[in-house]
């Protein structure tokens, strides 16, 4: 905050309209959420510094993107869940294994056997045989568990749900390439403006030391119609020159600060922008109706909620599902082992310590009996689908607005543009006619003053209209999901 705070500081100072388009351009761009990461394209190497093009600064900064990589990881989490749908079906089952030691047992036989649990038919215990056994150890391992085969959808509704979440993260994805794309062309076109009105600035104080050395030099001959006033008042548009320099030299180092931490690596204080004139991108401007389909077709956003919601229509599935019991497999095997007791061999008393490995395996019906929790998690579940389907409606109409807003704001810079053409070649030559009749003493140092002025303005309206068309077009892109394979819809 305190960074904008500082902007705004600036743009309240400024009285010169050349300069304020550009303070405002950097607030998106300072703030953007990536940091470095590799460098492996090549560039131009100039003065030690590897100067980019735009398709380059792009192509860095989505490789070296932090935050595409921990999305990219969240995608695999999810991945990571469609497979845990598929084998929680199967994770019924569990080994189990005991160990322990046993006291000293102590059989009363004769006890036993008139009670007649000790039988001697059938080979049953006989009673002179001793059930009594020494202090020794015991061991115990087992298998056992079940596998649903019918359970009125819930499973089929659980994979279906997962499998849509984890598509509607996929879709999603590439709005964040998008948003990448979009704050680099921010940065650069930011840089690349400030740097053409920097050369305007240039060219505007060649004229006016011109003309303030042609008013010293007749105040000192005495010759011609000037004045010290005249001469203040080129020195007074000089300093205002010279603050409207410094404020464009920092906002061209906030934006190439901004395209470097974008761009990322770790030699991006060596990144630059290639040195060439600012001029509008060759993209035309399309009709309005074809940039909403294309955003209803390929906006990243929209595609998601259509996942979205399908996914929340499977939970409702499932949590219908839950009324009904599950229908399930079971079986398990078991053996116990304990060296110093002996085995009983009779079918009237059950052996804990010593049995061989024993085996079962039968149908079970589960049906936990939750009807309360059950009713009320369908109703959240249904109130859960509902207003996900008001927001994807309420979406879509954002989408399409922003759209609209996008595409008035550039088509306003292509018109601006357009009836800015013949003006730049008209001040130009308003400039050198008002500079030859002061030197013929036919125009006055206002007049030479007046038309660098309006040169200045009149540049600095194309710098700003043709940066505000480049960003224009390239949000309509970000805005329209046309990047990659999409295209525009016809």
């Amino acid at each position: 905050m305190a960074v904008i705070s500082l902007f705004m500081k600036y743009l309240t100072l400024l009285q010169n309209k050349s300069v304020r388009w550009a303070l405002v351009l950097l607030l998106s761009a300072a703030y953007p959420s990536l940091v470095q990461g590799s460098q492996d394209e090549k560039t131009t190497a100039i003065d030690g510094l590897n100067r980019l093009t735009l398709d380059q600064c792009v192509k860095l900064a989505v490789a070296n993107s932090h935050q595409l990589m921990a999305e990219r990881h969240r995608l695999a989490a999810l991945e990571a869940q469609v497979n845990q749908a598929f084998w929680a079906q199967f994770s019924g089952f569990e080994i189990s294994g005991f160990a322990s030691m046993v006291p000293d047992k102590k059989v009363d036989m004769e006890h036993l056997e008139n009670y007649g649990a000790v039988r001697e038919p059938g080979g049953g215990t006989s009673a002179e045989e001793d059930l009594s056994g020494p202090w020794g150890p015991t061991l115990q391992v087992g298998i056992k568990g079940g596998v649903p085969v019918y359970t009125f959808g819930k499973i089929s509704s659980a994979k279906e749900a997962v499998k849509n979440a984890h598509l509607a993260k996929k879709a999603q994805y590439p709005s964040f390439e998008h948003q990448i794309r979009y704050q680099v062309e921010q940065a650069y076109q930011a840089v690349w403006g400030a740097r053409e009105m920097l050369y305007t600035i240039s060219q505007g104080r060649g004229y006016l030391e011109k003309a303030r050395k042609k008013v010293e030099g007749d105040l000192e001959e005495q010759t011609g119609s000037s004045t010290q006033i005249d001469l203040l008042k080129l020195k007074i548009f000089s300093s205002e020159i010279d603050h409207i320099e410094a404020q464009t030299v920092q906002i061209e180092r906030v934006g190439l600060a901004a395209l470097r931490f974008l761009v990322g690596g770790g030699k991006r204080q060596q990144i630059d922008i290639v040195d060439e004139p600012q001029q509008r991108t060759a993209q035309e401007l399309d009709e309005l109706n074809k940039y909403k389909k294309t955003a209803i077709a390929h906006r990243p956003e929209i595609k998601a909620l259509r996942y979205a919601i399908k996914a929340l229509e499977a939970k409702v599935e499932l949590r219908r599902a839950e009324f009904w019991p599950n229908l399930l497999v079971v079986g398990g095997a078991g053996k116990a082992w304990t060296p110093g007791r002996p085995k009983l061999n009779n079918w009237a008393l059950r052996d804990n310590y010593n049995y061989g490995w024993g085996f079962f395996f039968g149908l079970a019906l589960d049906y936990p009996l939750d009807f309360g929790l059950d009713r009320y998690r369908l109703d959240e579940s249904k109130a859960e689908l509902a207003a996900l389907t008001v927001d994807q409606k309420a979406a879509l109409e954002g989408i399409l607005l922003e759209v609209e807003e996008i595409y008035h704001r550039v088509a306003a810079a292509r018109d601006g543009l357009a009836a800015l053409a013949r003006s730049r070649r008209l001040v130009k030559g308003w400039i050198a006619a008002e500079l030859q009749n002061q030197a013929t003493g036919l125009s006055s140092a206002k007049d030479v003053k007046d038309a660098i002025k309006e040169s200045f303005q009149v540049l600095a309206s194309i710098h700003r209209l043709t940066h505000d068309y480049n960003v224009g077009m390239a949000e309509l892109k970000r805005a329209t999901g046309v990047i990659g394979n999409n295209r525009m819809i016809k």
